[in-house]
């Protein structure tokens, strides 16, 4: 196609190439908002296979309403178990400012356990550092 390499010269010779990352995350959240696409971030103890990437993605989308769910996964072991979802964001684009988010981590059942229980975080945080 000749319209983008028109339209970066365009933006060249107006030199108002330094605004292409606003162009461009512009774009990003107008295309979302047309084709109903809800950014969500899963944070998880461990690496999530394709069918767990695509059961999250079908659950969301009932939750949503959503056509689409852009799905982005890490793993951060300190969950211990379980994983956590980050969703409706102020910023979809670049992920920020989550508005809505589902917690099934095993680290926040243990805390919620320990609370309703009376049990000091701090005494249960040593016990899951150290093992005991």
């Amino acid at each position: 196609s000749t319209v983008l390499p028109g339209f970066f010269r365009f933006l060249a010779k107006k030199r108002r190439f330094n605004g292409l990352s606003m162009i461009a995350d512009y774009y990003m959240e107008e295309l979302y908002k047309e084709e109903n696409i809800v950014p969500a971030r899963v944070t998880s103890a461990q690496a999530l296979t394709e069918e767990q990437k695509a059961s999250i993605k079908a659950k969301m989308k009932k939750i949503t309403g959503a056509d689409d769910i852009k799905l982005v996964s890490s793993v951060n072991a300190d969950l211990l178990g379980g994983f956590k979802i980050e969703y409706n964001f102020l910023d979809a684009d670049n992920m920020l400012g989550p508005q809505e988010a589902l917690d099934y981590s095993l680290k926040t059942v243990l805390k919620k356990a320990a609370v309703g229980k009376g049990v000091l975080l701090d005494e249960l945080q040593d016990a899951v550092d150290t093992g005991r």
